[in-house]
């Protein structure tokens, strides 16, 4: 198989989000980019220098409208509510002509991708929703004990905690966790809430909750060569998200927190 390098990468992951973004407006499907990416098109018109990924985020009622219905040649949408192996409580697009090897995540197989995350509801009470993060926290932890590999590099304390961990945890797949996490993100699915952020990841953060008004309106910005659609309201969540997000890290965190290797079939 011949690999991808970080160039033509980049060159895959822009055309499904062309392909994304077409699909979403002839179908009227809200999406925003996230994440970095989001930061990356507002800073720097396309990706952050240093970073290799696009993330997309969708309300839920959108996100599980367009899994349902998503179609291309080349592209597919994984979820688990479509591909009985997958494992993540997210969303991929990935190139069905490509294969992506990563170390960091279970055993699922899919090819070069972008992520899309769904958008759900949080308790409006502060310290309900305080409350929920830290519910949701523990199955985070559980699922990253659970995925994340013994690998080199890691020190022998980290290494050894993981085996620990998943021996302890033998008696529960990845993707029970995942489906439990999911199942938690939208508890609140269906009603008014005041707040809406990113829960289903292992990653989701309290700070990234937003009022939910902010995911009414969205508008067209420059990534790379493509427009893609953001929320009008990017700037409370960048600055919700990243602080200060028009000031660079210091250099020494200027790397990508992605380990991979990528191949044509």
């Amino acid at each position: 198989m011949k690999e991808i390098r970080d160039k033509e990468l980049r060159s895959i992951q822009l055309d499904i989000l062309k392909d994304v973004h077409a699909f979403c407006v002839s179908h009227h499907i809200r999406y925003s980019m996230a994440y970095g990416t989001l930061l990356g098109a507002v800073r720097h018109q396309g990706y952050i220098p240093w970073d290799d990924d696009i993330d997309v985020m969708m309300p839920r009622e959108d996100y599980n409208r367009f899994i349902q219905t998503y179609k291309n040649n080349c592209f597919r949408v994984v979820d688990m509510s479509v591909d009985a192996g997958y494992i993540l409580p997210h969303a991929k697009v990935e190139d069905t002509r490509t294969v992506m090897e990563e170390f960091s995540e279970g055993e699922s197989v899919y090819g070069v991708y972008i992520d899309v995350f769904p958008l759900d509801g949080i308790p409006d009470d502060l310290l309900e929703r305080k409350a929920f993060y830290r519910r949701k926290s523990l199955w985070n932890e559980l699922y990253n004990l659970k995925i994340v590999k013994v690998r080199k590099g890691r020190s022998f304390v980290k290494n050894m905690v993981l085996a620990i961990s998943h021996i302890l945890l033998s008696f529960i797949s990845a993707r029970s966790i995942a489906q439990h996490m999911s199942s938690m993100a939208t508890k609140y699915q269906g009603q008014k809430t005041a707040y809406m952020g990113i829960v289903a990841p292992a990653d989701s953060r309290i700070e990234e909750a937003i009022p939910s008004r902010y995911f009414d309106e969205y508008v067209s910005l420059t990534f790379e060569h493509l427009n893609a659609m953001g929320i009008k309201a990017y700037n409370e969540y960048l600055t919700a998200s990243y602080g200060d997000y028009m000031q660079l890290p210091p250099v020494e965190l200027r790397v990508s927190h992605h380990i991979y290797t990528a191949y044509w079939k």
